[in-house]
């Protein structure tokens, strides 16, 4: 988990020094559940987060690298007992152009899962899919994200 916040700050912090502040920087909140591919007995917690990123910008379309942070805000459960999630994740992601868009983003992310089992610690590939419509300075996300094999986030979300 520690090398993972070390990339994302050494990510962040490269985009700092290669080029100056502008619009280009923005910061967004999602939230939304956190689903578990665990069989029965298994209730969702729901994750909320923060992104932070850089648009690269293209004449078709925006590319951007994007940071995410999310922990649990609703504790889900599992054999009784409460499941939560937090992730930490490092993203290329790829918009189209207009007020209504579509989202393809992909990278790395690491999360741990702690239940009655246990903690469990996960760092490996992630990509998601996501629609969005912009208004103003805003736009207004959803996202389903694959954050492992058996753990998919459907998130809500704004960014400025």
């Amino acid at each position: 988990m520690r090398k993972m916040k070390k990339i994302v700050l050494v990510g962040l912090l490269s985009l700092v020094a290669a080029s100056p502040v502008s619009a280009d920087w923005f910061f967004g909140a999602k939230t939304g559940p956190m689903i578990v591919d665990a069989g029965s007995g298994v209730s969702d917690p729901v994750n909320t987060g923060v992104v932070i990123g850089y648009d690269v910008g293209l004449v078709v379309a925006d590319v951007a690298v994007e940071a995410e942070f999310t922990t649990t805000t609703g504790d889900g459960k599992f054999l009784g007992d409460n499941l939560e999630v937090d992730s930490q994740a490092l993203y290329l992601a790829f918009r189209t152009g207009g007020p209504f868009y579509f989202k393809a983003k992909g990278g790395f992310a690491n999360t741990e899962i702690s239940s009655v089992t246990g903690k469990n610690s996960e760092t490996g590939a992630s990509y998601g899919i996501g629609l969005g419509f912009g208004i103003g300075i805003a736009q207004l996300e959803l996202e389903l994200t694959t954050v492992e094999e058996d753990l998919a986030f459907l998130s809500v979300g704004v960014q400025f």
